[in-house]
């Protein structure tokens, strides 16, 4: 062995010295920069290796080890098959917990993260990981938020950018919006206070445009990626095909409209329910009464205390207020009571449903909870034989309307059994839909709704609008002007990027709005 490659001494004179043989190895990787990347002149075929981006608001630990280990072991088995491996490094810099980090010491954000930043470069190098440190990006440098904003404007400019109003998770303590993940229990992750629902104008992307592109474009993953992983995809995507259907309002001018993937039911809806924290809900109960105002006012506010996820759960005994409102059926003409109650949420189709409870298992639990009828329009004991549907008519050629005097239907009735009828069957008590299946009574209903100019078929989807702005210091500035008679207009791109302020001196304490 010779002496260059011989274990060192210990510093006490002692066994292997792992410090001072790392120390050596690392002097001498840092002058060969043996992980550089090939320029244009190098003609090995090439390969990219790319891990995702640490956030720098605390030291390395291990699972940034292990994390970088696999994409580590990637990189280096390309190099020893021959191939130019670009495998860069960066640190996602912006960002609520380096702010929330920074905010706690009393430090000014920028200088925190980028000392974070060097503290986590140097344990990369101590365990020899092999990046290309020719290569680095901070996201938040403004030569790398520049093409954030650029981007946002050609978004903008093809109406992929937007603003709305809507609800979010609102800390009153941290005077900040949450994400879902960020509220624990109905409480705020960060603080511990109880989170509420608060109305803000927010920016969005419009990612719902491209929600059949991205279900349908799984197809061709089908054998390649997981199948749990595609039926992952495709729940988050939930997409919902039916009909958007509009009611009358007493009272009202404009029609609501509703989402329905079962429009055949519609002779079925016995009440409507609004979300209680949507514009419609605050509209209709100021239309009411006194009393009906003042309820409505108590129950929006328990509501505004509970997640979408408490609200969603089936498992919860059903709440609800009374508007003293009532809706028109567009096939029948019967009034239907409008009720707010937290199961139904203001972001999903229209914000309003059609109660069918005889066949749906909440609006069954809610009538059941408030004394509501039950309809039934669907016989679940018919037998569905075939594509054609076989309809019965009288001497005079009109389809007969099959009653509920069936026994064995009779046994199965929902507001008895609390049991909504949700099978394939036939129709009834529904008109024109009389001895259809499911299938052909949609198409029907759908025709007909067309035909009258008070519904047409639709689509809806689980997968919402991406929120993407903050009322936080630390992140991105969005490059759009407020004009003083209320215009937005895009920063001239020459002027890009738009850059943060000098934070010292800036009390970053949230208030409620960025600083």
């Amino acid at each position: 062995m010779s002496q260059s490659s011989a274990p060192l001494p210990a510093a006490d004179g002692g066994g292997y010295d792992a410090h001072a043989v790392q120390t050596k190895w690392q002097q001498r990787w840092e002058a060969a920069d043996p992980f550089r990347a090939g320029g244009p002149e190098d003609t090995r075929p090439r390969k990219y290796v790319l891990a995702m981006f640490p956030y720098p608001s605390g030291d390395l630990h291990m699972g940034h080890a292990e994390n970088y280990l696999y994409s580590d072991i990637v990189a280096r088995f390309w190099r020893h098959r021959g191939y130019n491996v670009l495998n860069p490094i960066g640190w996602d810099s912006f960002g609520l917990p380096a702010e929330n980090a920074a905010i706690k010491r009393g430090a000014d954000p920028r200088e925190w993260t980028y000392a974070n930043i060097e503290q986590q470069k140097a344990g990369f190098r101590q365990y020899g990981v092999s990046f290309d440190w020719n290569r680095v990006l901070h996201t938040s440098d403004p030569d790398y938020y520049r093409w954030n904003q650029w981007l946002f404007q050609k978004l903008y400019e093809r109406g992929l950018a937007y603003r709305k109003a809507s609800p979010v998770n609102w800390c009153p303590n941290d005077q900040t919006v949450l994400a879902n993940e960020q509220v624990v229990d109905g409480h705020c992750e960060r603080c511990g206070h109880e989170v509420v629902k608060k109305k803000l104008t927010q920016w969005y992307f419009k990612i719902t445009d491209y929600a059949d592109r991205l279900l349908d474009d799984l197809n061709q993953l089908e054998g390649f990626w997981p199948s749990k992983v595609l039926r992952m995809q495709r729940n988050w995507i939930g997409r919902s095909v039916g009909a958007d259907i509009d009611f009358e309002i007493e009272g009202r001018a404009e029609k609501v409209t509703v989402f329905s993937t079962r429009p055949d039911t519609l002779h079925g809806a016995t009440f409507m329910v609004v979300a209680p924290d949507s514009d419609l809900a605050a509209e209709l109960a100021a239309g009411s009464t006194a009393e009906v105002r003042m309820r409505f006012q108590d129950y929006l506010e328990r509501v505004q205390r509970e997640t979408d996820i408490e609200r969603q759960s089936t498992d919860r005994p059903k709440t609800g207020v009374f508007l003293d409102r009532f809706a028109i059926n567009p096939v029948n003409g019967e009034r239907l009571p409008i009720w707010a109650a937290d199961y139904v949420l203001a972001d999903y189709g229209h914000g309003a449903v059609m109660a069918v409870p005889a066949h749906d298992q909440r609006d069954l639990d809610f009538a059941r909870a408030f004394d509501l009828p039950v309809k039934v329009v669907v016989d679940t004991t018919a037998p569905i034989t075939g594509a054609i549907p076989v309809i019965e008519l009288d001497e005079n050629g009109d389809p007969i309307d099959p009653t509920l005097d069936d026994p064995s239907l009779d046994d199965l009735d929902p507001a008895r059994t609390g049991l909504a009828l949700t099978g394939e069957g036939r129709l009834i008590n529904s008109g024109s839909l009389n001895g259809l299946s499911k299938r052909h009574a949609i198409a029907r209903i759908v025709e007909e709704l067309t035909a009258a100019g008070t519904g047409r078929a639709a689509k809806s989807y689980r997968l919402r609008d991406w929120l993407i702005s903050r009322q936080r210091f630390w992140g991105t500035p969005i490059p759009m002007i407020h004009t003083e008679d209320g215009g937005i207009v895009p920063v001239p791109e020459d002027q890009l990027p738009l850059t943060l302020p000098d934070a010292r001196g800036i009390d970053l304490t949230p208030k409620g709005s960025s600083p």
